[in-house]
C-alpha cells in the first residue's frame, strides 16, 4: 500500500528527492502507452495528451523530454496527488526506484525485497557490453528497434574508446565511431593476428567497417536521436540492431 505520499510532497526534505527520482524513472521507463494508461487510470488523460510537448518529445527523443516530465509531475503533485501514488504503484517505476533510489522508498515505507543494482565505479569491458545489450533489449520491448539505435551507437562508441585506452592506444576525444573502429583494428594488438583464415576475416571486418560507418549516418539522420522526419523502417532498424549486437559479441570475445 502507498503511504504518506501527500506528506512527502509537503516535506521539503522529501519532495525534491521524490520528484527527481520519479522524473528519472519515468523518463527512462515510460512509453506512450504507459502515459495513456496513467491518464485514463487517474483522470488526467486530457492533461497528458493535451500537453504541448510531452508526447512529441517522447516520440522524437527530444532533449526537452525530461523537462516536460518535470512539468507533468509538478502538475500532478499540485492538482492530483493520486497520480503520483499511481506512478509509484507501477512495476517498472518501482523497479527503477529500487535500483536508483532505495533510500527514498525506505523513507516512504515502500521497500520491497529486490536484487540490488550493480555497484557504481570501475566496471569491466564485459560488463559494458552486458549493460548496453540489456538497455537495447529494454528499449526494443518498450519502443521498437528504431529506439535502440541511438543507445547502441553511444554504447559502441564508448566501448571502442575504452578498449583502445586500456590497450594504450592514443585516442582523440572527438573521434567518431568510424574512426575508433578503424583505429582499434589498426593498433590494438588483439587484431594483428586473426587466425588461419586471416585474409577472409579481414574481408569480414572490412564489411563490418562499412556497417559501423552506416550506423553512424543512420543514427544521425534516420533515428530518434534527432528530430528526423524520415525514420528507418522497422525491418531495417532491426537489421542494424542485430548487426551491432553481433559486433559487440565479437569484440567482447576477441578482446
Amino acid at each position: 500500500m502507498i503511504l504518506n505520499i501527500r506528506d512527502a510532497l509537503r516535506d521539503p526534505s522529501m519532495s525534491g528527492k521524490l520528484m527527481l527520482a520519479l522524473q528519472r524513472a519515468v523518463s527512462d521507463q515510460f512509453t506512450q502507452t504507459d502515459w495513456e494508461e496513467l491518464g485514463y487510470e487517474t483522470g488526467e488523460h486530457d492533461y497528458i495528451t493535451g500537453h504541448q510537448r510531452l508526447m512529441r518529445s517522447l516520440y522524437f527523443g527530444d532533449e526537452d523530454y525530461g523537462a516536460c516530465v518535470f512539468q507533468a509531475l509538478r502538475y500532478f503533485a499540485d492538482h492530483n496527488t493520486a497520480t503520483i501514488e499511481a506512478l509509484l504503484k507501477r512495476k517498472k517505476i518501482r523497479f527503477a526506484l529500487e535500483n536508483d533510489a532505495p533510500e527514498l522508498l525506505q523513507g516512504l515505507g515502500l521497500t520491497e525485497s529486490h536484487v540490488p543494482a550493480m555497484p557504481s565505479g570501475s566496471i569491466t569491458a564485459s560488463q559494458v557490453v552486458e549493460r548496453a545489450l540489456a538497455d537495447a533489449d529494454h528499449l526494443l520491448a518498450k519502443s521498437g528497434p528504431i529506439s535502440c539505435i541511438d543507445r547502441l551507437h553511444t554504447a559502441l562508441q564508448g566501448y571502442l574508446k575504452e578498449l583502445a585506452v586500456r590497450a594504450g592506444v592514443a585516442v582523440d576525444d572527438q573521434a567518431s565511431l568510424t574512426q575508433l573502429f578503424k583505429l582499434l583494428r589498426a593498433s590494438h594488438p588483439k587484431f594483428q593476428h586473426l587466425g588461419s583464415q586471416d585474409k577472409d576475416i579481414v574481408r569480414v571486418l572490412n564489411s563490418l567497417s562499412n556497417v559501423v560507418d552506416a550506423l553512424n549516418t543512420i543514427r544521425n539522420h534516420a533515428s530518434v536521436a534527432h528530430p528526423n522526419d524520415n525514420l528507418l523502417d522497422e525491418a531495417e532498424a532491426m537489421l542494424m540492431v542485430n548487426v551491432t549486437r553481433t559486433l559487440f559479441h565479437y569484440l567482447n570475445a576477441k578482446v
